[in-house]
């Protein structure tokens, strides 16, 4: 061939190879999946820079760029887009305390410490504390979110966290250049009023935001609509492909923000748009698109992740004391969350107790956004920064040896939390109590189940054992009599207790949806084969696909209560048999054939 693969293609090629490498080794190996990357690539960064040559934070695979308006667009899309907007809004006090003043007062707090403790007495050193206080104050807490939910903890803390950093990284990023802003207009020696400096960034944070959220509220509803006039599952699935990069990069054209706009537009899509213009089989493909990106997104950017950090992070006194710095400043800066949770408090009927403030507090990771501040920072450092001051254009550049400095403080702080936190979080919530348990009905129910199944296994094995003629007749009898009386009392159990179990509910359920996909991919591959008539087909699958829809309404009306002696949410069918749809058994019509 003549024609030569692009430089980043090995790259990027030998990333993703070696991500799916780790999620096969993870099964035997109990950790989250996310910081099984993060550790592989801390462990090839330090066995030599020669394994990923193509990979540098400066002009290579990674860049901010890349983070920004390629990587994070679809995993803020899947998060927001998954999220029942219901939730969020019987959250959105705490929600919104954290993920605005919080991001503030972290980024104040951290900003005094990293000032008094790294460069008291430096010429704009406070200015620089700001810096990479806002640089540390957005949260990600992705890898842990997989374990609440693998523990079975109560969702509203899954919501409450991946709330708050969906929306928080917004802010963060918004404040951010701001702060970035005043630093280099106050570092080419103009004269700016503290006053002035305050009423100015509320004016453009607000003006920011507001931006982002029109943006991503006009692009939702436009693809809302436009997925109520197709009925082709490839195009409505392109189209939010077009919708998660598109409201990012329209917002950051009107300047305003694309994190903020990418969440509302999965917001209005994932609530309304995928209900009442997609049909079940498209949302179903649509489901498994989206885990399929964000699994991809994750595994490279997570790897690359761990793979930067082994090339800031020496071992030395200096970065020693940075990272004791930097890592103390920022767990001092997230108790914030311990009294806007109490003001979210204040006439709420469901409180959030100190066990979950405690979760949340010690949940708080950073991953992604710091490091493409970082990218964008490096940028200044080396090229500088073009701004207007009075009648003269000037370029200003950050100091190389403070950018150093912040490097060390904001991976610090990165590697800290993916690994001692994330690692930590499962044996905390097993601590507080908030692991998730089943409720005792429900672990009766799991019980005969159980024995129900082992039960009969073992019956098949003394079946086997007598046809080989290991085992004679009568003591085959004489075994199996305990089995049988065995499975009789588990089935009297558990068609006791089906009558309110959600897990049976939830068996049957999922059950009845299967079998209607069994059907319609059945007729795919029927029209596929040109085995039937596709206008009948298509007629048929109209009817499965409204079969299907029932059958997700009646699950998602379910009652969601407090459980108070657990305290975890539980799931509670109020009537099982009105829930459960009749099956649903498709024939083709000679006549409609006939008409076809």
């Amino acid at each position: 061939m003549s024609a030569i693969p692009p430089t980043w293609l090995e790259g990027l090629l030998g990333t993703l190879i070696l991500s799916l490498l780790v999620a096969i080794a993870i099964r035997w190996v109990r950790l989250p999946y996310t910081i099984a990357l993060v550790i592989v690539g801390l462990v090839l960064g330090w066995l030599g820079e020669s394994l990923f040559t193509t990979i540098e934070p400066d002009g290579g695979l990674l860049s901010a760029e890349l983070i920004l308006f390629i990587l994070l667009p679809p995993l803020l899309f899947e998060g927001s887009s998954a999220m029942h907007i219901d939730r969020l809004k019987s959250n959105w006090r705490t929600i919104s305390l954290l993920a605005i003043p919080g991001v503030l007062i972290n980024t104040i707090v951290i900003a005094l410490i990293c000032w008094r403790f790294v460069w008291w007495g430096e010429d704009y050193g406070f200015l620089y504390g700001l810096l990479i206080g806002s640089i540390l104050a957005a949260t990600d807490p992705v890898s842990v979110l997989a374990l609440v939910r693998s523990l079975g903890a109560p969702k509203r803390l899954s919501v409450l966290l991946e709330g708050e950093s969906l929306f928080n990284d917004g802010t963060a990023i918004v404040l951010f250049n701001i702060i970035l802003l005043t630093t280099l207009t106050i570092i080419a020696g103009e004269e700016i009023i503290l006053g002035a400096i305050i009423t100015d960034g509320i004016a453009q944070f607000l003006v920011v935001v507001s931006v982002g959220a029109l943006a991503g509220y006009v692009c939702g509803m436009v693809a809302n609509h436009l997925l109520q006039q197709s009925e082709d599952h490839l195009v409505e699935i392109a189209l939010t492909v077009a919708l998660a990069f598109g409201s990012f990069l329209l917002a950051e054209i009107m300047h305003g923000s694309g994190v903020i706009s990418v969440v509302v537009a999965g917001l209005l899509v994932g609530n309304k748009g995928t209900h009442e213009g997609m049909t079940p089989t498209a949302r179903v493909g649509l489901h498994h698109f989206w885990e399929v990106v964000s699994f991809l997104v994750n595994s490279i950017l997570f790897l690359i992740v761990g793979y930067e950090l082994q090339s800031v992070i020496s071992w030395d006194l200096h970065t020693g004391y940075l990272a004791l710095i930097a890592i103390s400043g920022a767990l001092i800066a997230r108790l914030v969350v311990f009294p806007l949770t109490r003001i979210a408090n204040i006439g709420e009927e469901n409180k959030i107790d100190s066990k979950w403030q405690m979760a949340m507090w010690w949940g708080g990771l950073r991953g992604s956004i710091p490091i493409a501040l970082l990218l964008l920072l490096s940028h200044i450092v080396h090229d500088g920064q073009e701004l207007i001051i009075g009648d003269v254009q000037v370029n200003v550049k950050l100091d190389e040896v403070i950018f150093g400095d912040m490097l060390i403080l904001a991976f610090s702080v990165i590697l800290f939390s993916l690994l001692f936190q994330g690692l930590t979080m499962k044996p905390l919530l097993n601590h507080l109590g908030i692991g998730g348990r089943l409720a005792e009905e429900e672990a009766r129910y799991e019980s005969a189940l159980a024995r129900l199944v082992a039960s009969r296994a073992a019956l098949r094995k003394l079946s086997s054992l007598g046809t080989e003629g290991l085992i004679n007749e009568i003591d085959r009898e004489k075994m199996a009599a305990p089995y049988h009386d065995s499975i009789e009392k588990a089935k009297s159990r558990i068609i006791e207790l089906s009558e309110s179990s959600i897990v049976h509910a939830s068996r049957i359920e999922s059950a009845r949806r299967d079998l209607i996909r069994a059907e319609i991919e059945a007729l795919r591959e029927a029209e596929r084969l040109g085995q039937l008539n596709s206008h009948v087909i298509r007629n048929t699958l109209k009817e499965l696909d409204a079969a299907l829809t029932s059958s997700e309404v009646a699950h998602e009306e379910i009652v969601v209560v407090k459980d108070n002696d657990l305290d975890r949410e539980i799931i509670i069918e109020q009537n099982i048999d009105d829930l459960i749809p009749e099956p649903t058994t498709s024939f083709v019509d000679v006549d409609d054939i006939k008409k076809a």
